[in-house]
């Protein structure tokens, strides 16, 4: 037998297995099928492929099982079950938004001119002037676009949150390794709900052989979109609940799809002729754990399915020991004699009747003997208590075994015990190293292709051009130590308050209001010591402006001094000449510091 053979035997044994190991599982009554057919053969009958494991049996599994629940409650909850934020594009109050405005102005004309809308010669660049008026019309639309968000994620679900749409996404996806979602639309074409579909009801049908032409949207710049036409091979779904067998087409299918047969139409006018009471297909939105072999996905966790069954027979053996125990804790034995005719039928029944259950857990055997026939003390029947505990199950059977089998299942997860509901030997820093390792290396993955997906092909759909879907991530972080991290290094100006800010949206999962203050965007310290220079600048320059006019008012004085001297000295000359010029002589006292200082001007105006 070749080693191919040998493996596809190997499945085969095991899905037997998988099927037939659960205990107290229902299957639907096959009289309730479509035309009266078991399930498998219905959907066969509808052209779908058969997956490689019977999700309906997983899923039964996992009901019954002391292991897996736990592992795919810890995925939900941590991936999924922290809602989501809308982060911008563009953030129009940072420093480099007009940048990043003109780059995407840039791009989209060159697009343009690439799909000849614009000449040659076009000018690419942005002006001052026209990034400004961009930028006022798309702060308008991104407050419009972030409205509508909010309003369709908090109804797009009929009858729960979208929160809960993604946990129980997220429970089918890691049971039977796919997860499918209904997409709703109005009459617009325009998304409106999401539905949940239990993944164990619906199976894929083959690539459809003719390519489609789809419009697929294909982002140009940060803030804008370009349609382009590709041809792909889809696939279409169908559904089988009770006798009720639904069609659905592939997100993004532009064609008419008969919901009641899968066949596809020119227009909705020729399907509604052919039946009136058939409709259009809806479209479908396939999640899977991705595997190499099969269009459907594989759940990680089957390469321990031995393990898991293995658990679960342990389980059943030892509950039955308490309703099928058949060792008494003790036996009454009588020698010297033999066995009466009643002895052996009534052991049976005592055996059958009085061993079993937890009521009769310490009922005791009593063997009958009857005495030899000699007289000597060799032949007289003696009677002997002898416990047979050594022979009893006294504590559950194979709890290694199971232990073990329950760290396999875990592993195959890749969680570490605390996140299994497994607290013991723990304490603070590997509690934190634990947290901390399976939210780097397994659910923020898992929370960035998710995130992926809807930014790519639901947003992308909706035409949403300014945000971006984002999941919130847990708390793994000790709050007060990060507050007091955050604090300090604001202080000390390595953050700016408004990243602080955001540090502190990250640690309380809230979007805080934005403050377009400047402060916000420089170092506290910087702010705080501005504001003490200023005050200081502020006190500098009223003293600077008092000895300012101090020493104004002294210039003006000695210039007026200095006036009044050279009048009186002119004064006095003039009178020294004119009395000169006359007859008389007139004698005049000149003090010799004054006749001195007269004789130097008069010899330097001679000079000049």
């Amino acid at each position: 037998m070749s080693d191919t053979a040998a493996v596809h035997e190997a499945e085969a044994r095991l899905q037997t297995i998988l099927k037939a190991v659960v205990v107290g599982a229902k299957t639907q009554d096959p009289a309730s099928r479509p035309g009266g057919e078991d399930l498998s053969a219905a959907f066969a009958s509808a052209g779908a492929l058969e997956p490689p494991y019977d999700p309906e049996a997983l899923c039964l599994l996992t009901e019954h099982s002391n292991s897996l629940r736990q592992n795919v409650d810890a995925y939900a909850t941590n991936i999924d079950g922290f809602g989501h934020r809308f982060d911008p594009a563009i953030d129009f109050d940072a420093d480099d938004a007009d940048d990043r405005i003109a780059d995407a102005i840039y791009l989209e004309r060159l697009a343009a001119r690439d799909r000849g809308e614009l000449p040659a010669d076009a000018a690419l660049q942005a002006s001052a002037e026209e990034v400004a008026e961009r930028k006022r019309e798309l702060v308008q639309l991104a407050r419009i676009e972030r409205a509508r968000l909010e309003s369709f994620f908090d109804f797009c679900c009929f009858d729960h949150s979208f929160v809960d749409l993604r946990r129980r996404t997220r429970q089918d996806l890691e049971v039977t390794g796919n997860a499918f979602w209904e997409v709703l639309r109005d009459g617009r074409g325009e998304v409106a709900r999401l539905v949940y579909v239990p993944s164990y009801s619906v199976r894929l049908l083959p690539l459809d052989e003719t390519p489609v032409e789809v419009d697929d949207r294909v982002r140009v710049s940060s803030v804008s979109f370009d349609k382009v036409s590709t041809r792909r091979r889809l696939r279409r779904y169908v559904q089988i609940q009770g006798i009720e067998r639904v069609y659905f087409k592939s997100l993004g299918d532009p064609r008419v799809v008969s919901r009641r047969t899968g066949r596809v139409f020119d227009d909705a006018e020729s399907l509604v002729d052919t039946d009136p009471t058939d409709g259009p297909a809806t479209e479908l939105v396939h999640f899977a754990v991705h595997s190499p072999r099969s269009p459907y996905g594989v759940p990680r966790w089957v390469g321990t399915l031995l393990a898991v069954l293995g658990s679960r027979q342990m389980e059943e053996v030892n509950y039955l020991y308490f309703e099928n125990k058949s060792v008494p804790p003790l036996a009454l034995l009588v020698s010297g004699g033999r066995l009466s005719e009643a002895s052996v039928p009534r052991i049976e029944r005592f055996i059958e009747e009085n061993l079993k259950g937890k009521a009769n857990f310490h009922k005791i055997l009593i063997l009958e003997a009857e005495g030899g026939s000699g007289s000597s003390e060799t032949t007289r029947a003696k009677i002997e208590l002898r416990p047979l505990t050594d022979a009893q199950q006294q504590d559950a059977l194979f709890q290694l075994y199971d232990e073990r089998n329950i760290d396999k299942v875990g592993s195959a997860f890749r969680l570490p015990r605390l996140l299994r509901g497994e607290s013991k030997d723990f304490n603070r820093p590997t509690a934190e190293s634990a947290l901390r390792f399976a939210e780097d290396q397994v659910f923020q993955p898992e929370r960035d292709e998710f995130d992926f997906l809807m930014n790519r092909r639901l947003l992308a759909d909706m035409g949403i051009r300014f945000w971006r879907f984002r999941s919130q991530t847990p708390v793994t972080r000790d709050p007060e130590r990060m507050t007091n991290m955050v604090e300090k290094l604001v202080r000390v100006g390595v953050l700016t308050p408004e990243e602080g800010r955001l540090l502190a949206g990250d640690i309380f999962n809230k979007e805080f209001r934005k403050i377009g203050d400047d402060w916000t965007k420089r170092p506290i310290t910087l702010t705080l010591a501005g504001i003490q220079t200023q005050q200081t600048d502020v006190d500098a320059g009223s003293r600077r402006t008092a000895l300012l006019d101090g020493a104004r008012s002294l210039l003006n004085l000695r210039e007026d001094l200095a006036v009044e001297e050279e009048r009186l000295a002119e004064s006095r000359l003039d009178l020294a000449r004119r009395y000169l010029a006359g007859d008389d002589v007139v004698r005049i006292e000149v003090p010799r510091d004054e006749l001195a200082s007269w004789f130097e001007e008069e010899a330097a105006r001679g000079q000049s």
